[in-house]
């Protein structure tokens, strides 16, 4: 008996991070989610070509940093390209992140607010994963560790080994998500003016230098590969290039950018955590502003949370359109806050005289009402998942009218039906809206595109209505209108399917 009641004390924890984690995926899961949304269907489209010798960039086009890429590769790699592979590895990385979170605002702040932080983010990560596998999951356990690590930044004994992990957990989730390094800005902004301000120069020389080289560590390790392999370049152009041009496009003015922010923070209303946060934020100010000895060993990661929720919100702004999926990147000082406010919510109760077994009932009772305010976004998201089957015919038709050799090119952005049809794309431009973005885009890479497609004949072309018209770019020279017209005239329409029109190569030309 005592035996399993050691094994209870041990597990429990683990336990119920486990649970809460296997409820916030199992929308997003092989089981309930037949296919994926756009930007997953390109990431299990790399992954799988991968595995099949290929290389980003220089193969594969896509503007994301290449971890994704591999991760993909690994999860396809460990269930034999089925997409459980890929879920598996989400969930290990966001119960690491779980663990790791509810560790931290445990010791920070006691274990009521550790599970109530815990519970307030796993609801609020459902509907922000619009249906799994991006890249913003999987920086989740890395800011989480970056939290962890700077909360002992003021410890006695540093180890210089702290200060090469912040480095390269930041240079790691960088060639993950180049927006997700909020964490440690702050975290640089804050050694910076703490040291300087108590004159701590040398000090802070130090620890600035171990940072950079665990940061130079990783980032070493990805331009040497990729100058191996010779794609330095097209690694530079679509990850950087095409990111910057993308991210200072001027859409609207500051009503519009208000509008997007708000959109965006509304599922964390529904939540409570955002209110929580802000609540703590509040406090961390307060606390910070009177200097309370009862928070002295947690004040440089509160004043850390204070510099990084501003970053966090301009770095999600920075591009000119924003998605749920990118607020992914606050949960974990939010988190943080969360736990901040209710640890200040138990100390006025006791100062209050509320006896223990009231505020435990108060606690209760709103986990309650938020978890269960939550159920409709959770329900909404279990049915809006299984409901995506709007590519499945599609699929099948290229199946039976193709064979496994034959090359499909996708006029669109919808490299999933690729990947699940298993028809690989005849050029790099897997999707093609590099090719009609103003300012990136040269005539090289549309004669390029149209080379590959002319060179390989793909067996079908199929235009999936997408805004940007069949053949249409913005840059038009003589031999771009010279493959334009081939194309035209050997790609014949054979079938539409809803929305979709599908063209078949033809030798001879078509019909007219």
């Amino acid at each position: 008996m005592e035996l399993l009641k050691n094994i209870a004390d041990k597990l429990w924890d683990k336990s119920l991070i486990i649970a809460g984690v296997l409820c916030a995926l199992l929308p997003t899961s092989p089981l309930n989610m037949p296919l994926t949304f756009r930007d997953s269907g390109v990431f299990l489209y790399f992954g799988w070509r991968i595995l099949n010798g290929e290389l980003p960039y220089r193969d594969i086009w896509d503007h994301k940093p290449p971890v994704i890429f591999y991760i993909n590769a690994l999860g396809l790699a460990l269930t034999d390209n089925s997409r459980w592979g890929v879920w598996i590895i989400e969930l290990v990385a966001l119960s690491i992140a779980a663990w790791i979170g509810f560790q931290l605002v445990k010791s920070l702040f006691g274990l009521s607010p550790a599970i109530f932080s815990l519970l307030l983010w796993l609801l609020s990560l459902v509907p922000l994963l619009q249906g799994g596998n991006f890249t913003t999951e999987y920086t989740l356990p890395l800011q989480f560790a970056a939290l962890w690590l700077a909360y002992h930044i003021n410890a006695s004994r540093r180890s210089n080994w702290m200060y090469f992990l912040l480095g390269l957990t930041g240079a790691i989730t960088f060639f993950t998500k180049q927006t997700a390094v909020g964490i440690w800005i702050a975290i640089v902004l804050y050694l910076t003016i703490q040291r300087l301000f108590t004159k701590q120069i040398r000090q802070w020389f130090h620890e600035i230098v171990i940072i950079a080289f665990g940061g130079l560590a990783f980032t070493t390790f990805v331009i040497v590969f990729f100058y191996i392999q010779g794609a330095l370049p097209q690694f530079w152009s679509a990850a950087f290039e095409y990111n910057f041009v993308y991210s200072t496009r001027i859409v609207g003015g500051l009503a519009t950018a208000l509008d997007t922010i708000s959109k965006g923070v509304r599922p964390l209303t529904r939540t409570g955590l955002l209110q929580f946060s802000i609540l703590g934020f509040i406090v961390a100010i307060a606390l910070i502003l009177l200097r309370k000895k009862s928070a002295k060993d947690t004040l440089p990661l509160l004043a850390i949370g204070l510099v990084d929720l501003p970053i966090e919100l301009y770095l999600i702004g920075m591009p000119s359109r924003t998605f749920p999926h990118y607020y992914m990147t606050m949960l974990p000082v939010l988190a943080l806050f969360a736990g901040l406010a209710l640890w200040a919510f138990i100390k006025l109760m006791a100062n209050w005289h509320i006896p223990n077994i009231a505020t435990g009932i108060l606690i209760l009772g709103m986990a309650s009402y938020l978890t269960w305010n939550s159920f409709y976004i959770y329900m909404d998201q279990l049915y809006t998942y299984r409901k995506l089957t709007k590519n499945e015919t599609i699929i099948e038709y290229i199946k039976e009218t193709t064979s496994p050799d034959d090359t499909v090119l996708l006029w669109g952005a919808e490299a999933s039906v690729n990947y699940f049809a298993e028809r690989k794309s005849p050029t790099r431009f897997v999707y093609q809206y590099p090719l009609h973005q103003t300012g990136y885009v040269n005539d090289e890479m549309i004669n390029e595109f149209l080379d590959d497609i002319i060179k390989k004949s793909p067996e079908l072309i199929i235009d999936t209505g997408t805004q940007n018209p069949l053949y249409g770019f913005p840059i038009s020279t003589d031999a771009i209108i010279k493959k334009i017209e081939y194309l035209k005239t050997h790609y014949c329409q054979v079938q539409r399917i809803d929305t979709w029109t599908i063209y078949q190569f033809s030798e001879n030309g078509c019909e007219h």
